[in-house]
């Protein structure tokens, strides 16, 4: 199996794509493209090219919902072997961006501050994280 991520995320090397396909093809195996966008609006020149993309199954897979985005958080606390009060999860959830990238960085800046201050990860701390989410656009600012 093969994987390229964000496919779209610059020019596509149609070119290497196409034959890329054909080489995955070839052998029986199978390739999967993350994009942004669906494939039809990436502009391929490449008739060959935009043919198979025709062809391809495309799926979208939507934001978490409140109860997804829970698990994952709370997931990711537990990976961290660090334990969260519920109501800490849910104040999360009703105010981060709805994304699992997001949770990731919530979680470990979360999980690094209480570490260097020695504290557990309470309410107030999650909402001094994520107001300083907010004010540095994305950024900790801590």
């Amino acid at each position: 199996p093969a994987l390229i991520d964000d496919v779209d995320a610059g020019p596509v090397d149609e070119d290497g794509l196409f034959h890329l396909i054909n080489a995955v093809r070839g052998a029986g195996s199978t390739l999967l493209l993350t994009a942004r966008r669906f494939p039809s609006a990436w502009g391929v020149r490449l008739p060959d090219l935009a043919s198979r993309l025709k062809a391809a199954a495309t799926v979208e897979i939507h934001e978490p919902d409140d109860h997804l985005l829970a698990g994952v958080i709370t997931k990711l606390f537990a990976d961290r072997q660090v334990e969260v009060e519920p109501h800490v999860v849910q104040y999360l959830v009703r105010r981060i961006e709805r994304s699992l990238a997001t949770a990731m960085r919530v979680v470990e800046r979360l999980d690094r501050t209480a570490l260097e201050r020695k504290t557990p990860i309470t309410r107030a701390l999650a909402a001094e994280t994520v107001s300083a989410m907010d004010e540095g656009q994305g950024e900790f600012e801590i």
